[in-house]
């Protein structure tokens, strides 16, 4: 999964249906919208995508985050002196699960000005440039913890995905109707950024059969159980996660200690062989 910046700027395009878009993003929990994607051909459906607020008007910074659901196509320009002359431009299609209202609040550009995020040109000519994987990485931990979200990645949660999540320094119980562990979204996000949004058992990817409601849609399965985990374990997103789909999810924990993902994935296998 690649990470992309896509850019806007007022002076150059009037969004002015944003406050509807920042509505249904509200309602719905998400808002599709095709976006110019400047010259870049690579992105390909299921990349993250971050959308930035330029020019010379303040604020300027992150806005909005995504998933592309679409391959990059060619249309008629965004520029209404240039499609009027027959030019065309880039874009992509964008699922947007987060949308901000820049006149409230805005993940700012100076922000962005230190440490690690240096190694990325914030201001380019065009959307499309390419995260680093170290920067995409900081960045949705702090674009998570701007937004008080739990994490940038969608998932229903099961009352049996108790006894399999624990994520970092965490592991407080909430009882709501049923038992929910508090999840870290950088240990979710570095497991799904180094495996993927399929299933790590049966490869089964939710955008591929469901299209755009499937997007970013996995479970996260703990390889430790809570029975083995102390309090102050430091969890190994990489070691210790996996991304499964929700049946996997259960079948794993069908037994106890759960099965591997070995195990489960030979069991789907020889099922497969078979039928």
């Amino acid at each position: 999964m690649t990470t992309y910046l896509l850019t806007w700027n007022p002076e150059l395009w009037q969004w002015t249906y944003l406050h509807d878009s920042i509505a249904e993003v509200k309602r719905r929990g998400y808002c599709q919208e095709p976006w110019g994607s400047g010259v870049t051909t690579k992105i390909q459906p299921n990349d993250r995508v971050f959308l930035m607020k330029l020019g010379k008007q303040k604020p300027r910074g992150i806005i909005a985050s995504g998933w592309a659901t679409s391959e990059v196509y060619r249309d008629a320009h965004w520029d209404e002196a240039k499609r009027a002359k027959g030019m065309t431009a880039l874009y992509v299609n964008v699922h947007f699960d987060t949308m901000l209202d820049p006149e409230k609040e805005i993940f700012p550009r100076e922000r962005l000005t230190f440490g690690i995020y240096t190694k990325m040109d914030w201001e380019p000519q065009a959307s499309g440039r390419t995260f680093p994987d170290d920067v995409a990485i900081q960045l949705e931990k702090d674009w998570s913890q701007f937004n008080d979200q739990a994490a940038p990645f969608r998932e229903i949660h099961f009352a049996e995905e108790v006894d399999a999540d624990r994520a970092y320094r965490e592991g407080a119980t909430k009882k709501i109707s049923v038992n929910v562990f508090e999840r870290s979204a950088q240990g979710r996000s570095d497991c799904i950024k180094h495996y993927g949004l399929s299933c790590s058992v049966c490869d089964f990817n939710f955008a591929k059969t469901y299209g755009e409601m499937g997007i970013g849609f996995i479970h996260v399965h703990h390889l430790r159980p809570l029975s083995e985990v102390g309090e102050g374990y430091v969890l190994n997103p990489t070691k210790d996660l996996r991304p499964v789909c929700p049946n996997c999810h259960a079948m794993l924990h069908q037994r106890k200690p759960a099965y591997t993902i070995k195990e489960l994935t030979a069991v789907v296998k020889r099922s497969a062989r078979q039928q």
